[in-house]
């Protein structure tokens, strides 16, 4: 088979193009299914003896084709497996045409397509959701983002609800029962980032903002924004027009507020999907305005990188992500300097799943769910990159290649080779962009000496591949009393470091943006740590844990150092925070049950002794300190702290509730396991997802059984599931039960999580750690081979156990060789 044909059979032809298309929709929150009709106008470049679209789920009731002024009735053809109806022409056609279709569909409640959400309020409304290749699921078009058009949108409703879109209503005229509503022609765009909602909804205005902003949301969500929103959007649009020299591209800007599974937020042009979840409580602490702040930014932002600047095609689906999360940190670290902290180090919530069986950022994409199998790789890894670039670059140097390549591909579609050829006068940059994204896993850079000179070496981070990368670097170099950067580019797999004094201490991820890992052999020291700024020195700290876990540096030398941390530094202390995390994720991830206790009793001799729990919940973190304490110490002071505060205060008013629960529920008998369990039903929404994030620490398998099965219930909906299947899982004992459970109730699983989301169920158990384990995890999915990606998802969990387990041998030895001397 040739390229060409094998490329027609996922792709629409080249040849046709889609000038404007109308879609009118026949719905109800109340129904299931509803009707449509389109009409697609087209432009035929070359004589074609077919006419092709995208259609899936739909039943298609008639196809007519006009073309040269007559009309012709088509026959229905079913979609091949890339969702593409292909109708073949008694005479081929050229120039102007328009085929119009009539239809029908479904409305889900997963968080697909057209969906249906609040039926249990009483107040249901429809939302959609059309990233990625799920408009064809509403209506047959050209759903691929190199076909680019202007859409014109109306619906028929009942006359009770109303409707929003990504352009304002230009009517709304009552017949009978019935409402229509038509809506101004939308800008060129792409069918996902489409938008619609029908129900009965409620608005705040965002007094102040450029466009005149609006946040809706369905009545039964109350709107407690921030009291910046006003601020944070228009400030974010400042920014971008600033620092791009390119104004806001759309004559709309307005949010849908709505719990919805299994999605942040979505950048869907005019009306900017937000979960209601990821709205910060009025008490919230800086970290999580901040991330707040960043989801907001990098929601606008997508309105140049992403909607007016569109990939091409999937394979360079990173850079609609990636743009976005890296002007989303410039925005944040620019207006809210103080409070950014949550911008720092974006490559560290990459590294975990960036195996050498990982997709590469820019891979084939022929399936919807190709391009969910990136994950976060394609916001944090590819963000990393950029930040790479500018830093070597320099910011001003940067900014005006950034805006001589957006003034270029302005409105229409890009690819990663369009990006790279504005940066063709540095020689290095298309093979340092290109290492990275077509390749998996991430280099460990490893400094030495040889005869008093210093030479920098790359190899694979996972050692069972070797891989080569250029990568830029920007080394500093302390020789005790001056500070100097030197930019070296390294291309091969050793190299020397030039002007470098033998003595010196050298850091590598300057700014804390390297995608890499670094470990220095050189024996002049640790570097000065004064000398590093707030965003380095996370990335050290953050590098030395991935240097323990890796078994590349002693473990229990590390976890002395974090036990220094804490005993050291005050309580409240950012660095504090840090390693009482990562303490907490050993007894995840490393240490067996079998010595679970003698771990514990270790940290418990080496670790403050607190008495007065009252002063350590007035810090921010000290929820950390309670959970580590009272679940993985068994404390009884954290213990009868988490009791006193949960008995003074209702749930809703309870501070720090979710480590006071995850505290009372690792230590609760089956009686006071039911009675946390009933708070369910009757709790509001916020304490209802509190619950879900700590009733799988139950201890016993008849906990983990109700607590599974409360996540199955009718009690859930409304809810994102798919990841808090880990929770028991984190608990060695209880991995095989998970395991089970997930295998047998995998039809059950199914009619929850949205198809594209199933695939990631196998990273329920990434914390898993030992070849035992890594057969557990194959035989819970033996029977899920039918879902769609899944099996990729399972070959690189199945490979991070893999090399855990292989790093634990040794890591053991030092935790068994320390716990032996006590």
């Amino acid at each position: 088979m040739t390229h060409a044909a094998h490329a027609s059979a996922y792709r629409l032809p080249e040849n046709i193009s889609l000038e404007r298309q109308s879609v009118a929709l026949t719905l109800s929150p109340e129904q299931s299914e509803f009707s449509g009709h389109t009409r697609l106008y087209l432009a035929v470049a070359q004589s074609s003896g077919t006419v092709a679209y995208h259609a899936r789920y739909l039943d298609i009731k008639s196809v007519e084709l006009t073309h040269n002024g007559k009309t012709m009735a088509l026959p229905i053809m079913q979609p091949n497996e890339f969702d593409i109806v292909t109708h073949r022409l008694a005479q081929p056609i050229v120039g102007q045409a328009k085929l119009s279709i009539h239809y029908s569909g479904k409305i889900t409640h997963k968080t697909m397509g057209l969906f249906v959400a609040g039926q249990q309020s009483g107040s249901p409304y429809i939302f959609s959701q059309f990233q990625e290749m799920e408009a064809r699921t509403v209506f047959p078009g050209f759903d691929a983002p190199d076909k680019k058009t202007r859409f014109e949108f109306s619906v028929n409703i009942p006359k009770q609800y109303d409707a929003k879109h990504n352009t304002l209503a230009l009517s709304s005229e009552i017949k009978g029962q019935r409402k229509l509503i038509r809506f101004a022609p939308s800008h060129k765009i792409y069918t996902d980032v489409l938008a619609l909602a029908v129900g009965e909804f409620h608005s705040v205005a965002l007094k102040g903002t450029a466009l005149n902003s609006f946040v809706h949301a369905p009545k039964s969500i109350a709107l407690n924004l921030p009291e910046d929103m006003n601020e944070l959007v228009s400030g974010t649009v400042q920014f971008m027009e600033d620092y791009l020299q390119y104004p806001f591209p759309y004559s709309k800007l307005d949010f849908f507020v709505a719990p919805i599974d299994g999605l942040a937020a979505m950048e869907n042009v005019g009306l900017i999907a937000l979960n209601s979840h990821q709205i910060p409580a009025q008490d919230a602490d800086g970290f999580a305005l901040c991330r707040f702040r960043k989801l907001i930014a990098h929601e606008i932002a997508h309105m140049w990188f992403g909607n007016d600047i569109t990939m091409s095609w999937y394979n360079d689906y990173w850079m609609n992500e990636s743009f976005a999360e890296f002007f989303a940190a410039k925005v944040v670290q620019t207006r809210y300097p103080k409070s950014a902290g949550c911008t720092f180090n974006p490559q560290f919530a990459s590294f975990a799943d960036d195996t050498h069986s990982a997709r590469a950022l820019r891979s084939g994409v022929k399936y919807r769910g190709d391009n969910e199998a990136i994950g976060q790789l394609a916001y944090h890894k590819g963000r990393s990159i950029l930040e790479m670039a500018e830093l070597a670059l320099g910011n001003e140097v940067f900014k005006t290649q950034m805006r001589a390549y957006v003034k270029r591909v302005a409105g229409g579609n890009t690819s990663a080779p369009a990006f790279t050829q504005h940066f063709a006068k540095t020689p290095w940059f298309d093979a340092f962009i290109n290492s990275f994204i077509t390749q998996s896993n991430y280099p460990l850079l490893t400094l030495s000496k040889q005869n008093g000179q210093v030479y920098i070496q790359q190899t694979s981070f996972d050692s069972n591949q070797e891989k080569l990368w250029t990568i830029p670097l920007s080394v500093r170099i302390w020789d005790g009393k001056v500070l100097k950067t030197q930019q070296v580019v390294l291309d091969k797999p050793r190299m020397a470091i030039k002007n470098v004094p033998a003595t010196a201490q050298l850091f590598l991820d300057s700014n804390g943006v390297g995608y890499f890992r670094y470990l220095d052999n050189l024996d002049n020291g640790s570097f000065a740590v004064e000398q590093l700024t707030r965003a380095e020195r996370a990335s050290y700290v953050d590098n030395q844990e991935a240097l323990a876990r890796g078994a590349k540096i002693d473990f229990m030398s590390y976890v002395d150092s974090l036990i220094h941390l804490i005993n050291t530094l005050p309580r409240g202390a950012v660095e504090v925070s840090n390693a009482l995390s990562t303490l907490q994720d050993t007894f995840v991830t490393l240490i067996p049950e079998s010595l679970s206790d003698e771990y514990a009793h270790y940290l418990t001799s080496q670790m403050p002794k607190i008495d007065n729990w009252q002063s350590v919940l007035a810090n921010q973190n000290g929820g950390l300190w309670l959970e580590l304490y009272g679940v993985n110490l068994r404390a009884n002071s954290a213990i009868l702290a988490a009791q006193k505060a949960y008995k003074n205060a209702s749930l809703s008013e309870l501070t720090h509730r979710t480590a006071v629960l995850r505290v009372l529920v690792a230590n609760a008998d089956e009686q006071a396991y039911q009675a946390l369990l009933s708070q369910f039903s009757q709790s509001e929404r916020q304490v209802k997802e509190d619950l879900l994030d700590t009733l799988g620490y139950g201890n016993t398998i008849s906990q983990i059984k109700a607590f599974y099965d409360l996540l199955l219930s009718d009690a859930s909906y409304g809810h994102d599931l798919d990841y808090r299947f880990q929770y028991p899982a984190f608990s060695p004992k209880h991995r095989a039960y998970a395991g089970e459970y997930i295998r047998s109730h995998k039809d059950a699983i199914s009619k929850r999580i949205a198809d594209d989301k199933l695939q990631w169920f196998p990273y329920n158990f990434i914390t898993a750690c030992s070849a035992k384990e890594a057969a557990l995890v194959k035989n819970t999915f033996a029977d899920w081979q039918d879902v769609q990606g899944l099996n990729a998802k399972l070959n690189i969990v199945l490979e991070v156990i893999n090399e855990c387990d292989n790093n634990a041998k040794r890591n053991l030895q030092s935790v068994r060789s320390r716990l032996g001397e006590g």
